[in-house]
């Protein structure tokens, strides 16, 4: 056992000199590694026990020297440091980015409440909002109405009359008036079969349609909505220019003698019967859009407090997707955060505590075990004695090397986090 602690003290005389690869001779501290090596084996006759001891000791002591060592963990941490910069540099951006995303579902959950507080106060002062409210009804709307009505059923009464003529009637009277106001037109085209019925039924709803998609277009801002006006327009003068032609043919054949030229386009726009017909029906259908265009005006703007309480209840819709989104954004920054967080907390930790160099170590280590060795050839001349103390110290050493997860040149270093 004395000579155990003789070995010990040899080796603590011979101090393992602090890494300072700027300041000493690095070959002069593998020396003194190699001699402590030799000497410590030469003492204690190679026994791997010892040896097995020494390493611990070699390595305890180069552990102080390399903790205490400000130089070398200077340029060790220096990794950690870059690392620890980089990873703050992204959590200020993480948290710019999270405190803008927080401010903006801020803004859009204030002007919910803002939008919600307009639905209300609306009805309770509704000219700050704009909105000049009569609470009884316009008599604009009632007049157009009251226009409206009896336009409608001339417009039926016309189409039905005329497009019975002009496509079903046979005509026994040369007068305009019974040509086109058939009193009976409907009831006949009834008579002759259920469709020519339903064909002069409808064909005053397809003009209607034509107004009601006028007033729709009207709505519509743009070069297009005219176009789109004038087309419909043209479309109805044209139905009715062809109503009024085959009225016209009609009457042109019941009076025209053996000497008359055939019906043509000359003849119909040279007849002042084929203009009454087409203002008989293209001028009133023009007037009843107008009216009917000015009453859905009036209608709209009979109850504006609801309008504006819809439009309002469409904008905090919209703005709840806005928010959702927004919401939805939050969990994986703030993931994001917490993650960058708990590395600069690692890596804090493992500034503020040590890094041991492994591959500073096993140089100065492979010196020590050299030295080992070498005494063992010097001081045993058996052969065979050699080869068992050889093998049982490498295993020793490779025991050793694998218990501190130092057997890697490439591993520049071990890290020793500063634990709270």
């Amino acid at each position: 056992m004395s000579s155990l602690k003789s070995i010990f003290t040899v080796k603590k005389n011979e101090k393992i000199p602090e890494e300072k690869p700027q300041v000493e001779d690095v070959k002069q501290v593998k020396l003194t590694f190699f001699e402590s090596g030799y000497g410590s084996s030469k003492q204690a006759e190679g026994n791997h026990r010892v040896f097995r001891a020494c390493l611990e000791e070699v390595y305890m002591d180069y552990k102080g020297k390399c903790r205490e060592n400000e130089q070398l963990q200077k340029e060790l941490k220096a990794p950690y440091l870059d690392e620890k910069g980089r990873q703050e540099t992204e959590l200020k951006k993480r948290k710019t980015a999270l405190g803008l995303l927080e401010e903006t579902v801020s803004a859009i959950e204030h002007k919910i409440r803002s939008l919600k507080n307009d639905m209300v106060e609306v009805k309770r002062t509704p000219e700050v909002y704009g909105l000049e409210v009569d609470k009884r009804p316009k008599a604009q709307f009632y007049i157009g109405l009251f226009v409206l009505l009896p336009i409608t059923l001339y417009l039926l009464v016309f189409y039905i009359s005329a497009s019975y003529s002009a496509f079903f009637k046979n005509f026994d009277s040369d007068k305009l008036g019974e040509a086109i106001f058939d009193a009976e037109a409907f009831s006949k085209a009834i008579a002759d079969g259920w469709l020519e019925g339903v064909f002069v039924a409808t064909i005053p709803f397809a003009f209607m349609g034509l107004g009601y998609l006028i007033h729709m277009f009207q709505k519509q801002k743009g070069i297009m909505s005219f176009f789109k006006i004038g087309m419909l327009f043209t479309i109805t003068f044209i139905f009715d220019a062809i109503l009024a032609y085959l009225i016209e043919q009609k009457l042109y054949d019941f009076y025209k003698t053996p000497d008359s030229p055939p019906f043509d386009l000359t003849i119909a726009f040279s007849s002042v019967e084929f203009w009454g017909i087409i203002f008989a029906g293209f001028i009133v259908y023009i007037i009843w859009g107008l009216v009917f265009d000015f009453i859905m005006k009036e209608y709209e703007n009979f109850d504006l407090i609801k309008s504006f309480i819809r439009s309002k209840q469409e904008e905090i819709k919209n703005e709840e997707l806005e928010l959702t989104k927004a919401k939805e954004k939050l969990p994986p920054i703030k993931e994001e955060i917490s993650g960058i967080e708990g590395k600069i907390l690692d890596l804090q930790r493992t500034i503020d505590g040590f890094v041991f160099s492994n591959k500073h170590y096993l140089t100065y280590h492979a010196e020590y075990v050299k030295g080992w060795f070498l005494a063992i050839a010097d001081n045993f001349d058996g052969r065979k004695r050699q080869e068992e103390l050889y093998r049982s110290c490498e295993e020793q050493e490779k025991l050793h090397l694998v218990k501190y997860n130092i057997d890697n040149e490439d591993y520049e270093g071990r890290l020793y986090k500063l634990i709270n």
